[in-house]
């Protein structure tokens, strides 16, 4: 029996003007006890893929039978049920799933103690858990005292606990540095197999597509390739076949080829490469001289620690950003980068040390004057997606314009312009929760420029992108520091954006 067998998938997302296909005719087979890697494109139907297996969805049309139950077809409790005792999740935003209240033992325990399982059998499973992820110091911490990395493996300990027979694993090491990821892919790996189930794991990562079975990849909702370094291309029922950027652009080929087969192969020839040239950006809104002002910021022998740590997360840290530069901030999982990020924003005190932003010391400002100091010189890009799901792309830029006190007209008008220049021009209406990874990532830089911010800070803006959408973002960024004179601040896993830096500072190496 297939874990997953879809056959003729389509998922229609429905949106103010029209519908939004987000999976194509998809067709595929997951085998029992197979771990399968998903990649694609940003935006490509990988997450409602997974969002289908999971019955939070149901298909628009076409079949969809996991672990042999067509999923879609269950009452809601029953299928709340089924996902409740079969089915484990690792979330690409594992922060959501691990409540900050509890500590890690608990967290752990939590899925068996729904199940009414929570015996003395389960509750070794669970300690066992823990010491197969390097975790059993840390089962009474709660999640804040643990990094990024420790805490995407208690949840993936917290989804395996119950011994599924289908894991479904959307981006889990998109936060992760190199070391983190091996780590976590070894547990991720190790435990499936050790639990007998399943997995479908969506990534971009090729190590860990490395690490399964077998490698499938979706492009525009459909199955448009298999394998990892010679992926196959696929051709389905209906002659649908995807050629991938890279080999389009290799061979010149645009909008329209020429097709001649013979037997055992049909080539494609480009109509006329030389005559189709790619169409120029839009073109960035610009800033007056007048308008640029110098920005530095600076720390001083900062030193931050956070309770249950056994050294402090940033130790005498001095450093000086100079103005109008991409400056990124390297180094593992857990050396303080989004810490960094956040005292720079006054988000957080250092326990010593000093703070400079503009011109102004920032670190003892009180909460209203701290908040005041962001709304005036601060822009954001959070790791995490932090839209509103039920608001238009334009309505998420225009709330955060009248928050900063923009008139309505002036907050409409500067949420066109700005959703224009990272390319959303045409989605100014389509709500949140149906934009892909990349577009969300865009509207979240375009929010955070709008305001005509001094500086911005971006934490891991690249993560769980696709390279392509990665580099747009990048680009993005290196055009905000040229043309708008803005300070960019990054924390970052990314080696293209590390690349893309006028600076980097490295943490887990400096004091």
């Amino acid at each position: 029996m297939a874990a997953v067998r879809a056959d003729d998938l389509f998922h229609l997302y429905r949106a103010a003007h029209g519908d939004v296909a987000a999976l194509r005719g998809l067709s595929l087979e997951l085998r029992d006890g197979e771990i399968v890697s998903v990649l694609g494109p940003t935006g490509s139907g990988k997450t409602t893929l997974l969002r289908l297996c999971a019955g939070f969805d149901r298909p628009s049309s076409g079949s969809l039978a996991v672990l042999g139950r067509q999923v879609a077809q269950l009452p809601p409790r029953e299928r709340a049920r089924f996902r409740q005792r079969s089915i484990g999740i690792v979330r690409q935003h594992y922060h959501r799933a691990l409540p900050p209240e509890l500590t890690a033992e608990e967290i752990v325990i939590f899925p068996l103690r729904l199940l009414g399982r929570v015996r003395a059998d389960g509750r070794r499973r669970a300690d066992a858990l823990l010491r197969e992820a390097g975790l059993a110091q840390k089962a009474r911490s709660r999640p804040a005292e643990l990094s990024g990395g420790e805490q995407q493996r208690l949840a993936v300990c917290a989804a395996l606990v119950k011994r599924p027979r289908l894991l479904l694993a959307d981006e889990p090491t998109g936060e992760l540095d190199a070391r983190a990821t091996q780590t976590l892919v070894e547990l991720l790996v190790g435990l499936t197999r050790e639990a007998g189930a399943s997995a479908l794991v969506v990534t971009h990562d090729s190590e860990v597509a490395a690490a399964t079975d077998r490698t499938i990849h979706i492009r525009d909702g459909r199955l448009a390739a298999e394998g990892t370094v010679r992926p196959v291309l696929i051709v389905d029922e209906q002659g649908w076949l995807r050629l991938p950027g890279a080999l389009r652009e290799h061979a010149g080929v645009r909008e329209r080829v020429r097709a001649r087969a013979s037997w055992g192969k049909v080539e494609l020839l480009a109509e006329d490469p030389s005559t189709q040239a790619r169409p120029p950006g839009p073109p960035a809104p610009r800033l007056a001289a007048s308008e640029k002002r110098e920005t530095e910021l600076a720390l001083a022998g900062v030193t931050k620690d956070f309770p249950g740590r056994e050294r402090p997360v940033v130790s005498e840290l001095s450093w000086t950003f100079a103005p109008e530069h991409l400056h990124v901030v390297v180094g593992p999982s857990g050396s303080g980068k989004t810490t960094l990020l956040n005292l720079l924003a006054a988000l957080e005190r250092p326990d010593r040390g000093e703070v400079w932003v503009g011109g102004e010391r920032v670190d003892s400002l009180g909460a209203e004057d701290a908040a005041r100091f962001r709304r005036r010189t601060i822009g954001y890009v959070s790791q995490h997606s932090t839209l509103v799901d039920f608001l238009s792309a334009q309505e998420n830029v225009e709330l955060a314009l009248t928050v900063r006190g923009f008139p309505r007209d002036e907050a409409r008008a500067r949420a066109a312009r700005w959703l224009d220049w990272v390319g959303l021009g045409e989605l100014l209406e389509r709500r949140g929760d149906r934009l892909s990874g990349g577009e969300q990532r865009r509207v979240a830089v375009a929010r955070a420029l709008a305001p005509g911010p001094r500086v911005l800070l971006a934490d891991e803006p690249t993560a769980h992108l696709d390279r392509v959408s990665g580099r747009l973002v990048i680009r993005l960024l290196r055009d905000a520091v040229r043309e708008g004179g803005t300070t960019v601040v990054a924390a970052s896993h990314d080696p293209d954006l590390a690349a893309a830096a006028d600076a980097r500072l490295p943490l887990g190496t400096i004091h």
